[in-house]
């Protein structure tokens, strides 16, 4: 039962990211077609522009942001106290430049560190950044953007 669920609020998450996305990439794109760039290169360029300038929110579900933020925090703690661990600091810095969902789980643990420090529990923090703070972009890639974009485009043209 949990995994249904589970399952249902991700795709729930998933879709608001797609029509937060779509709702930042459409006036890109007509703007951009506009000023006569082709269609096919407007949309590639709409969807880069979008993704690393639109602000969303955090499309994450709250026990999953728990868990990650909690570990992503406990593995800096012990970085903290001189404890041996698996991964370095370096490690953990090369995984966020490389992977876009470990970006957004590092920018959300920063957001959470600064609101700790301000005397909110861990809990309340990650509540807050998920539902008040936006991200610095959205955290799909080009290839990905473009997937939505085109069923979009689809159901546009038949209108």
């Amino acid at each position: 039962m949990n995994d249904t669920k589970s399952i249902f609020s991700q795709r729930e998450l998933c879709q608001q990211r797609d029509r937060e996305f779509l709702a930042l990439y459409s006036p890109t794109l007509d703007a951009l077609l506009q000023h006569g760039v082709p269609t096919h290169k407007a949309r590639r360029m709409a969807a880069e522009f979008t993704i690393l300038n639109g602000r969303p929110h955090y499309h994450v579900d709250h026990e999953r942001a728990y868990r990650c933020v909690c570990h992503l925090l406990a593995a800096c703690d012990k970085k903290a106290s001189n404890a041996l661990t698996y991964r370095t600091n370096a490690d953990l810095e090369c995984m966020a430049k490389g992977r876009l969902r470990q970006q957004m789980w590092h920018e959300i643990a920063q957001h959470v560190t600064q609101l700790t420090k301000e005397g909110m529990s861990v809990a309340s923090a990650i509540d807050h950044v998920l539902e008040h703070c936006r991200a610095s972009r959205f955290f799909i890639s080009p290839a990905t953007a473009l997937t939505k974009i085109c069923t979009h485009d689809r159901t546009r043209a038949m209108r």
